[in-house]
């Protein structure tokens, strides 16, 4: 008896897709890998596209609003902490703050584009996790979120949230909820 069920437990998990252990790319259909580019221009994105970005690029593009927030997110996170996209382009809108949607990687990818629609227009940004030469979700979100913090690579600070503040490129605070 054991043996049989050792066997369908087998056959279980080998049928169960398991997300966010690497950016999960290879589990995208090839119409949806067409949609994943490495970021060019800031000014250039279109609804369509996801573009590849990291620490750098972002701090740099940062650097030329006097407000922004940054929301780093699972695709279809179902924690009270994530909330429609539509919440967030709402406060920034109301608030003055430029707003970057950052992906942590590529499961569930459709939860986020069905989102799309007139009222969330924002493009739609994913770690580039080529840059940080790991397929791992884990490390490469650590040294994207170490580059916009300004600290060391290596560091592993303790998780304060995924809504980025910031003022021009200075990081102003961390926060798990948008402020009211």
């Amino acid at each position: 008896m054991k043996i049989i069920l050792s066997i369908l437990l087998c056959f279980s998990l080998a049928s169960c897709t398991v997300y966010g252990v690497t950016n999960d790319y290879k589990k995208l259909s090839n119409e949806q890998k067409n949609t994943i580019v490495p970021l060019e221009d800031f000014e250039k994105t279109e609804q369509n596209y996801v573009y590849k970005i990291n620490g750098q690029q972002l701090k740099t593009e940062l650097s030329k609003h006097p407000k922004s927030v940054v929301y780093i997110f699972t695709n279809g996170c179902k924690s009270a902490y994530c909330l429609p996209m539509s919440n967030y382009e709402r406060f920034a809108k109301e608030n003055g703050y430029k707003l970057f949607l950052v992906m942590e990687g590529y499961g569930e990818l459709q939860q986020t584009t069905k989102q799309r629609s007139e009222v969330f227009t924002e493009p739609l940004f994913s770690i580039d996790n080529d840059h940080y030469n790991s397929w791992y979700s884990i490390r490469f979100h650590r040294l994207f979120e170490n580059e916009l913090r300004g600290i060391a690579k290596k560091s592993k600070p303790e998780w304060e949230g995924n809504l980025y503040f910031f003022k021009y490129d200075k990081l102003e605070k961390i926060t798990r909820e948008l402020p009211q």
